[in-house]
């Protein structure tokens, strides 16, 4: 009776397994197909390797990948995907598992359902800091594609927190934004800011400014969004002292100084300090942004009332169109959306200018901006403002 067992279990054991030579034959002959680009050939004899050898093989990883290779090759998407179950059922080891989770990912960067369907089958495979990465990474594909509601599945991890709230922000659930926000340590120490840029946020949809500005504020490092919110929130509730502190930090930011300056014009107007708010809008002319025409018709207007003198500075500027009045001028500039650009009398006409600059040189690149635009014949000239 044992002599037939053992005989059996020999038995087994060859149908099961290769000798040297065969393996050797099996692994050239994968290899060629591969080569040749017999892709499925040499997948469908990559899988008769890997069932007639075991995990000690020397081989065996090798053929793995080339067996993935092809899959790849042949965009056989079904047979990628299952790579990650079967590099964790062919009993392989932690390096070649986490390549191939690498390489799956890699391939599905671009298939956001595909790329969702592989880091749901890797997160079963792993545990702690691994798995909040996938999860981090989930998140972060979730937020791209805007699929709120299923970051909101997600588990309370503090490196996606934070993106739950801003899903939350998105879906208009501005009251849960506040409940969500109430807790810092629910979140990355460096994400401070940010979640309380949007619990300002939410106040503020809610109706809620003195809450919302208290929240911003709070800011440590406040963007100049965060920075023109309080100012304009002071200047409303004519607190000029906290606004004109907000709306001169704004002069030394690109894109907000035209509009900081103006503003400050505007504080000292409402003073009825005429050449203190002359001295403001003359900066903000000067620049360019759309606040800086704002700034020039008040300083004309200053003028006209006798309350200034003003005689306009020279600078250099890109003349678009001519029209015969004002009106027509002024719904070209808002059917093209020219910013910086604004109308000025020339001769028995009424011009479109846009920019002003010191120098002829500074005034090229807006000419050669609006030339490839489609606008012709556009010329630079000197003119007051």
């Amino acid at each position: 009776m044992r002599k037939i067992i053992l005989t059996f279990v020999l038995v087994i054991g060859i149908s099961h397994g290769l000798s040297e030579k065969e393996r050797d034959k099996l692994l050239m002959l994968i290899q060629g197909l591969y080569k040749d680009r017999v892709y499925s050939l040499s997948a469908k004899k990559a899988e008769e390797y890997l069932k007639k050898t075991d995990s000690k093989d020397p081989y065996r990883d090798k053929v793995f990948f080339l067996q993935l290779q092809a899959y790849i090759k042949e965009k056989n998407e079904s047979k990628i995907l299952e790579a990650i179950d079967r590099v964790n059922n062919l009993g392989f080891s932690e390096d070649v598992k986490k390549r191939t989770y690498g390489i799956v990912l890699n391939y599905f960067e671009r298939n956001p359902e595909k790329l969702e369907e592989a880091i749901k089958k890797i997160i079963n495979y792993t545990e702690g800091y691994e798995r909040d990465q996938l999860y981090k990474k989930l998140a972060l594909l979730y937020y791209k594609n805007k699929k709120w509601a299923k970051i909101l599945q997600l588990p309370d991890i503090k490196e996606i927190n934070f993106l739950k709230v801003v899903s939350l922000y998105k879906m208009g659930r501005y009251m849960d934004v506040v409940k969500a926000t109430e807790k810092m340590d629910k979140f990355l120490p460096d994400q401070k800011d940010d979640v309380l840029y949007y619990r300002a946020l939410a106040f503020h949809k809610l109706g809620r400014e003195d809450k919302a500005a208290a929240n911003m504020e709070s800011i440590t490092f406040k963007t100049p969004e965060v920075v023109k919110f309080l100012a304009n929130y002071y200047f409303k509730r004519k607190k000029y002292l906290q606004s004109e502190k907000y709306f001169k930090l704004l002069t030394y930011e690109e894109g907000f100084k035209d509009y900081g300056y103006y503003m400050l014009g505007v504080i000292e107007d409402q003073n009825k300090n005429y050449k203190k708010a002359a001295e403001y809008y003359k900066k903000a002319v000067k620049i360019k942004g759309k606040y800086s025409e704002f700034a020039r018709k008040r300083l004309l207007q200053l003028k006209s009332a006798g309350v200034i003198e003003y005689k306009g500075d020279t600078v250099y500027s890109v003349r678009v169109i001519l029209f015969m009045n004002e009106n027509q001028a002024e719904n070209f500039i808002r059917k093209y959306n020219l910013v910086g650009c604004f109308s000025k009398p020339f001769k028995k006409y009424i011009a479109v200018y846009c920019g002003t600059f010191p120098t002829k040189k500074d005034a090229l690149k807006k000419k050669e901006e609006l030339v490839k635009k489609g606008f012709k014949d556009v010329l630079i000239e000197k003119i007051k403002i």
